[in-house]
């Protein structure tokens, strides 16, 4: 499970520069910039989601 929030959390984060490189251009493609953030949206739920799960699972032991 910590190898997938490492990978999430590094997706996140191209998705990150991606968004703001492309808010620079001259002329930014919103439809674009819109998907990414969405999918940035889905990512960032799901590494909630595991956050949730590995803290609860270490308040367990």
């Amino acid at each position: 499970m910590y190898n997938r929030l490492k990978s999430l959390r590094s997706q996140h984060n191209t998705l990150d520069s991606l968004i703001r490189r492309e808010e620079l251009h001259p002329y930014p493609d919103t439809q674009h910039i819109r998907s990414l953030k969405k999918f940035k949206l889905r990512l960032r739920d799901e590494i909630s989601r595991i956050e949730g799960a590995l803290s609860a699972s270490r308040l367990v032991y």
